[in-house]
């Protein structure tokens, strides 16, 4: 969500209180955020402004935040010479605006650093240097400047150029505010503008969007809502929301994850709960959907890796296809040489051409058909000896394609950090991916099957990953054991262990729910789960793991779910 212009107002509040406050160090935390740790009051926070194009924020972290950016960048090495060793000395927001301006002063630092040198004269006063950090928090056009006293931008996290924008974002140039909007000022409680905009616009809070400076739809929804959509009573609750102190709130959905955050009660929405600080609510917000963010792009880095070795192999299968397409064009010419051995009293030296069979075969005066017949024979021997083992080498392709198949599918069926980082190591145990895909710091230990506990004597146990798969049927299951498995599409592997009683119908649905669940087709209303005993079950010899064949099938049409009554 996009942090407005109320919760700017509360941040700043929050942040004078570090008024004073000494830099100890600077860092580049990402390609698009800087953190500045200060010293105040004989304790140690760090300062994270982000330019994040969906999380855009300004926050204090009490812990250190690590570098992320190897190489000293332009802007780490301004903020170094400026800024460390200096001091906060002014918070402030332009009026209605996503922006906050950081002033720090330091003393300027002598030229002359030989250590012969005369101690400074203390009849003299010292001089400082005054910079400016700002950050405009505004979604996609979000960015951090370093601004000199002159307002000439001395860095900034993203550059604009003038092909890109008509406002640059460039070093050496002026820093302009971005361009106020010809909207009234919601501050005077003048309701004429939105009273002539409702007339065009039937939804009061697009209205007042449309009217009003600074305000955000969450906000003119929360007016909308207190004045109960009467527009007159509309302006008047947002001057009040304008005015008021900040009390912020948070709004988590049924998982317990924040959806939403503000600087003010949000009314119209069910669930808000009070937050000691905007600060806090923003670092609850941005630290669940930063990482469900990190957990996406991990997701998709692995799945182009695989991706890609999927393509090479799929190539390498497409040539031997082909080779065996060519071997099976072989065969016709050890059938020629036969026929030319057979029909050799009937060629004369003049022919061009056998016909056996309504079958032509081309002939080449000038050669005796004899030597015809044996080049013949020598080409196919020697085409038949590169292509031995062809045959088993296709094969093998093709169970490493449905292998990586079945692997990309658990990768996409993956909902934590954990288990996305437990199929890859899979892969990489697999030679699907290289150890240069997963970081040290990334790896994990092999994750257990998921088990349902259903009553005293039964269990489900689902497969997540292609190793979970092969040790829920080969390890867990037993021969007297139900097998389920989403027919013809990768999944998990699901065994009902019963203790060799009849499986309970209602047990046997819901194991065949959470097989559906747990495959490829997981969002479709309804999939075939096929249902066998676990001695029907059989490994692909030679196959990766978790490939199997099974037989003595019968099929449950199912929706998928992943209920259980207890997980472990």
């Amino acid at each position: 969500m996009t942090i407005d212009t109320l919760a700017v107002t509360a941040v700043c509040g929050e942040l004078r209180a570090y008024i004073g406050a000494k830099i100890q160090d600077t860092v580049v935390a990402s390609p698009q955020s800087i953190a500045l740790e200060l010293y105040h009051e004989r304790r140690r926070v760090w300062l994270l402004l982000s330019a994040h194009p969906k999380l855009a924020r300004i926050a204090i972290h009490p812990k250190k935040i690590p570098r992320g950016v190897e190489l000293a960048t332009p802007f780490l090495l301004l903020m170094r010479k400026y800024l460390e060793g200096g001091r906060i000395s002014a918070v402030e927001q332009p009026a209605l605006e996503r922006i906050i301006i950081i002033s720090i002063v330091k003393p300027t630092e002598p030229r002359n650093t030989d250590e012969d040198a005369p101690p400074p004269d203390p009849s003299i006063p010292v001089s400082y240097t005054t910079v400016r950090v700002i950050i405009e928090l505004m979604d996609q056009r979000s960015n951090i400047f370093m601004v000199d006293a002159n307002d000439v931008v001395m860095e900034c996290v993203k550059h604009v150029s003038a092909q890109m924008s008509r406002r640059v974002a460039l070093p050496q140039h002026p820093y302009v505010i971005p361009p106020i909007p010809a909207k009234a000022d919601p501050r005077e409680g003048d309701p004429t503008p939105l009273l002539a905009a409702v007339t065009s616009e039937h939804d009061l809070a697009k209205a007042i969007v449309a009217t009003y400076r600074g305000v955000s739809p969450q906000l003119a929804r929360e007016a909308a809502y207190r004045a109960d959509n009467d527009p007159i009573a509309a302006v008047r609750e947002l001057h009040t929301l304008l005015t008021a102190p900040p009390a912020p709130c948070i709004i988590r959905d049924e998982h317990d994850l924040p959806i939403a955050f503000a600087a003010y009660p949000l009314t119209h929405r069910p669930g808000a709960v009070p937050c000691a600080s905007i600060n806090d609510a923003i670092m609850a917000y941005a630290f669940v959907h930063e990482s469900l963010g990190d957990y996406q792009r991990r997701r998709d880095i692995l799945r182009i890796r695989i991706s890609d070795h999927r393509d090479r192999i799929a190539r390498v299968h497409a040539n031997m296809t082909q080779e065996m397409t060519r071997a099976e064009r072989m065969e016709l010419l050890r059938w020629e040489g036969q026929m030319i051995y057979a029909y050799m009293h009937t060629i004369t030296p003049q022919m061009t051409e056998l016909v056996i069979d309504g079958q032509v075969i081309t002939l080449e005066p000038r050669v005796p058909p004899s030597q015809q017949a044996q080049d013949r024979f020598k080409t196919y021997d020697k085409a038949k000896a590169a292509l031995a083992g062809l045959p088993e080498r296709i094969q093998k392709t093709a169970e490493e394609l449905q292998g990586i198949d079945e692997t990309l599918a658990f990768l996409a069926m993956a909902d934590s950090f954990d288990a996305i980082e437990s199929v890859a190591r899979d892969a990489l145990s697999l030679g699907w991916l290289k150890s240069s895909d997963i970081p040290r710091q990334a790896r994990v230990k092999p994750q257990p099957p998921l088990r349902f506990a259903i009553d005293a004597g039964t269990s489900i146990y689902v497969g997540r990953n292609a190793f979970q798969n092969q040790h829920v049927t080969f390890t867990i299951g037993e021969s007297h054991d139900t097998w389920l498995h989403a027919r013809g599409i990768p999944g998990g592997h699901v065994i009902i262990k019963s203790g060799g009683r009849p499986v309970d119908p209602v047990v046997l649905r819901r194991a065949a729910a959470l097989a559906a669940y747990y495959s490829s087709a997981r969002d479709e209303a309804a999939v075939d789960i096929d249902v066998c005993r676990r001695t029907g079950v059989r490994r692909i010899k030679g196959g990766p793991p978790g490939l199997v064949s099974y037989h003595a099938e019968s099929t449950i049409r199912i929706a998928p779910d992943q209920t259980g009554s207890a997980t472990i």
